[in-house]
């Protein structure tokens, strides 16, 4: 009984996302915050639609998440599922829009927005938006995280 207590005090589950989780204060500089974001970014080929350094603010172009058969399940992984009757969801895709905000000369606070959409190829033949779990603003963070 004991071994069980302590296998299971062991174990180490990745945290959930939550709401909080699109916000993370750094104990680092703007500008170099500024440059390990944009370096995520590319090591991940997420291409920058835009970027405006004095206001702190990166939008990236639409990435395909999923695409196919799979897409209709692989939303469930970063997104609630849009309330659209007997869609097939064949496509999943996101954009991110990241504000880079300094909080002081040696802090920094980052919030990421994910926009996600999927494609209903069944009834309604468009992008429905959908609610995102965190997931991938949660990525980026730690991503960030682990750079500085």
């Amino acid at each position: 009984m004991s071994s069980l207590l302590l296998a299971a005090g062991c174990a180490t589950t990745q945290p959930t996302p939550g709401p909080e989780d699109d916000t993370a204060l750094y104990l680092s500089r703007f500008d170099r915050i500024w440059e390990v974001t944009l370096s995520v970014l590319e090591e991940d080929a997420i291409k920058v639609k835009s970027m405006d350094k004095g206001k702190g603010v990166i939008i990236t172009s639409f990435v395909n998440y999923s695409v196919g058969h799979g897409a209709h399940h692989a939303i469930d992984e970063i997104a609630e599922r849009p309330l659209v009757r007997l869609a097939i969801f064949t496509q999943v895709s996101y954009r991110l829009t990241i504000s880079i905000t300094p909080v002081s000369e040696m802090s920094t606070m980052v919030r990421v927005i994910a926009t996600i959409e999927a494609y209903d190829s069944n009834m309604t033949k468009t992008w429905h938006q959908c609610p995102t779990k965190n997931v991938l603003e949660y990525r980026l963070q730690e991503k960030i995280r682990s750079r500085i």
